[in-house]
């Protein structure tokens, strides 16, 4: 689901940007994709941890950021992109993740781990708001000097490709554990036959 929503939103980004020519409105779409992406990251993981209170603590963090991201948006440059939402996604989701794999190491588990799914969703969304970070945290200073915008673009593009495949890893590894939970599943059909000794006997 994440990754047909990226792919819309990448495609509309490339429409709006060379062929619309309309700086503005690929902004104001990237932040609907920011917002989308936090929203679906929030019930993800809502929905994966057993921390109790996580209903409320993703809630809460959906509403803060949701009124920050139409503040930032108020008080923004027209055309000029704010990368501080961006920076509190990064930073939030890490602690999520992070406390994701703490949980995981507290419970045995019956299958090893890189046969879940979310362990490799995880993996993803890890080496990829690790690997932003600092160039979203930075980025504000330093968006003029050309070697930098070059660096943004390597690094960027980098991790949102490893990424990419992390979570097409977890779409085989889903299916593989579909299939061992089919065959767990099936009952095992033994057919030894009848013993009778007596009438042998006789």
């Amino acid at each position: 689901m994440y990754l047909i929503i990226f792919t819309l939103f990448l495609i509309l980004n490339i429409l709006l940007k060379f062929f619309l020519k309309d700086s503005v409105k690929g902004i104001t779409a990237k932040r609907f994709f920011l917002l989308s992406e936090v929203t679906f990251l929030a019930i993800y993981y809502n929905y994966i941890l057993t921390f109790k209170h996580t209903k409320y603590l993703f809630l809460l963090f959906i509403i803060a950021f949701f009124l920050y991201s139409f503040y930032d948006f108020y008080i923004s440059v027209p055309g000029v992109f704010s990368y501080v939402p961006l920076v509190i996604e990064s930073l939030f989701f890490l602690l999520v993740i992070v406390y994701f794999f703490y949980e995981k190491l507290q419970f045995s588990v019956t299958s090893p781990i890189y046969f879940s799914p979310n362990f490799w969703i995880s993996v993803a969304f890890l080496i990829y708001f690790s690997g932003n970070f600092f160039i979203f945290l930075f980025v504000r200073s330093m968006v003029n000097d050309p070697n930098f915008r070059n660096q943004f673009t390597i690094i960027y593009g980098s991790v949102t490709i490893i990424k990419n495949i992390f979570l097409c890893t977890a779409v085989i590894a889903n299916r593989e554990l579909v299939n061992q939970q089919q065959m767990e599943a099936k009952p095992i059909d033994i057919d030894l036959g009848s013993f009778n000794p007596i009438k042998k006997t006789l």
